[in-house]
């Protein structure tokens, strides 16, 4: 008998599937490397439904199923997916977010099969429909869902306040195979270092940063991430370091960058900061490669794929309590991690690492030992470890459905 695992993203928003670190696929593949066949589903605004092989390892499969849904504020709910006939085919079935309609709905149709994995530890959309959902779904989810996984201690304990029991920290993995394939980073310290594909444009600007210190920031630029902060912040590292260059990677909406420019300019940083609006997957190992140290003094974040990032690259961090930074993070040991957002105390740390090139490296090594420990197949494990699935090597057609794409 053939065993599949569902894992379900309920946000009603399309993804970029071809983005390299979207945490559903890295955890997919690893279960297929394990022997199991997996099923993703995305939300799709379009009505028509579509299949994509992704990857296939020893028989076994993963596809994204396309599927379009019904869109309630953030909420997609799938009514195919709800049919008992499609459920019956899966032995597994995961679900994003205790909050989510599709939670609900599956801890009614499938409690013995379903797995709750969960990101957010704040409150902080909604704040009415979330209170209706806790007062009249909430107590039914809690005694229906048996097994909890979190990908941040903060969001352990965020479900715990909610009434959950049994809430297991697993985190979050990087997809090194496509990451090192795309940046080779595991060439850092190999000779042939030039066999890496070049950007030349990004090649052309980086030639402006020299010996200068460099701070780095890759992520979207909203007001979540605190830009302005950081801006503001790196006024003050320049009284004590006036050649240390801020280096940006990243976009964001219009009046928000309009914003942070004009900010930028009334600072006098204009000349000190070297800004890309997008740079491919591929040639970001040039941007780590130029960086002493990354910030990310984000207010809120479920867990900040750019800190596994860094890491990986042996760039030390400098961030803000989030979900990534308190489950990835020893302060003064593999990174900084700073509870408030106090310019002295940011600008103090960094200069601090500024000035000791030995304790940024000793810091660098520790942060790749612990993304080294950050696997999906580690967290892949952990989830199926007390269901008695069977590996097998077998693919699989499901009926009704077009299908598109290939593996790779």
């Amino acid at each position: 008998m053939i065993r599949k695992i569902l894992y379900l993203r309920n946000f009603a928003s399309k993804v970029n599937g071809a983005s390299y670190n979207l945490q559903e696929v890295g955890l997919g593949k690893a279960f297929v490397r394990k022997g199991y066949d997996c099923d993703i589903v995305y939300y799709n605004d379009h009505k028509e439904t579509c299949i994509e092989h992704i990857y296939r390892h020893e028989g076994c499969t993963l596809r994204i199923i396309w599927l379009h849904g019904l869109k309630i504020l953030s909420n997609s709910i799938y009514r195919y997916v709800l049919k008992p006939s499609f459920l019956a085919d899966y032995d597994l079935v995961i679900s994003t977010e205790y909050n989510q309609m599709m939670t609900y709905l599956l801890s009614r149709k499938c409690p013995d099969k379903l797995v709750l994995y969960h990101g957010p530890y704040r409150d902080h959309t909604h704040a009415l429909v979330r209170k209706l959902y806790d007062v009249f779904l909430l107590p039914k989810i809690t005694k229906s869902v048996g097994r909890i996984y979190v990908k941040s201690d903060l969001a352990k304990r965020y479900l715990e306040n909610k009434g959950f029991n049994n809430v297991i920290t697993i985190g979050v993995g990087l997809d090194r195979s496509k990451v090192e394939r795309e940046f080779n980073s595991d060439n850092r310290d190999r000779d042939d270092i030039g066999e890496r594909e070049e950007n030349g444009e990004i090649a052309n600007e980086l030639r402006r940063v020299g010996d200068r210190p460099v701070l780095l920031y890759v992520g979207v630029l909203e007001e979540r991430r605190n830009i302005r902060f950081m801006l503001s912040l790196f006024k003050t590292v320049l009284q004590k370091h006036p050649d240390c260059l801020l280096l940006m990677v990243g976009d964001g909406r219009k009046a928000d960058t309009d914003r942070y420019w004009t900010y930028a300019h009334k600072l006098g940083l204009t000349d000190s900061i070297l800004h890309f609006s997008r740079v491919e997957q591929r040639h970001l190992w040039q941007i780590y490669g130029a960086a002493d140290v990354m910030l990310f003094p984000t207010r809120y974040d479920i867990f900040g794929m750019v800190l596994l990032e860094s890491m990986l690259f042996r760039v030390p961090i400098i961030s803000s309590v989030n979900g990534g930074s308190v489950t990835l993070m020893e302060d003064g040991v593999n990174g900084v991690m700073l509870g408030s957002f106090t310019e002295e105390e940011w600008a103090g740390r960094i200069s601090a690492l500024l000035d000791n090139a030995e304790l940024r490296q000793s810091m660098a090594e520790q942060a790749f030992l612990t993304v080294e420990r950050m696997s999906w197949d580690r967290i892949a494990d952990e989830i199926v470890s007390h269901q008695p699935l069977k590996p097998v090597k077998s693919g699989r057609p499901v009926q009704s459905m077009q299908e598109r794409g290939a593996a790779t």
